[in-house]
């Protein structure tokens, strides 16, 4: 019996480390995607490359001075416009937060993403669907440093000459 149980707890041992290597390589390989990006555009700016951490919840933030933390819980796509929102700090070198440097950091993820081979006004329409992803989620989604999700919208409107960019209304 006891060789029994030895020889389950070993192989038990060995399927949860097998599964933590396989869920280990698939987050290497989502984060080289992710690297991947970040070192073309901090390279397009001539800025020092910052080093990536993902994770499934809570809030995309940048630290300085060059870490990014990037909530991909919406999927790649969705996440594109976080991770550009979060380089546009560390490129403008915002070190503090406060609504002016949400708005300059919107507009250079903007730019962020036409280094990633996006229209200006593809760029746009992505930062404003991520700020209409954050109005949905009610006022409680309201982030430390920033203005509401509508306030900044209206400002990268305004920016962008897009009068007609909007959110559309929950189904």
């Amino acid at each position: 019996m006891s060789q029994l149980l030895d020889t389950l707890t070993r192989r038990s041992f060995l399927a949860t480390a097998l599964a933590g290597c396989a869920s280990m390589q698939a987050y290497r390989e989502e984060l080289n995607q992710y690297q991947t990006l970040a070192d073309r555009a901090t390279d397009h700016f001539n800025k020092i490359r910052v080093s990536l951490t993902l994770t499934p919840s809570g809030v995309s933030t940048y630290r300085q001075p060059k870490n990014i933390v990037l909530n991909t819980q919406a999927g790649f796509e969705k996440s594109l416009p976080l991770l550009a929102h979060e380089l546009g700090h560390h490129i403008l070198g915002h070190g503090t937060s406060g609504s002016a440097y949400e708005m300059e950091a919107n507009a250079k993820a903007v730019e962020v993403l036409q280094v990633w081979g996006y229209s200006e006004r593809e760029g746009v329409g992505m930062v404003g669907e991520m700020l209409c992803r954050r109005q949905a989620r009610g006022p409680s989604a309201n982030l430390a440093g920033h203005l509401s999700a509508a306030d900044e919208l209206e400002h990268l409107k305004t920016r962008f000459n897009l009068p007609m960019l909007h959110c559309r209304a929950p189904r």
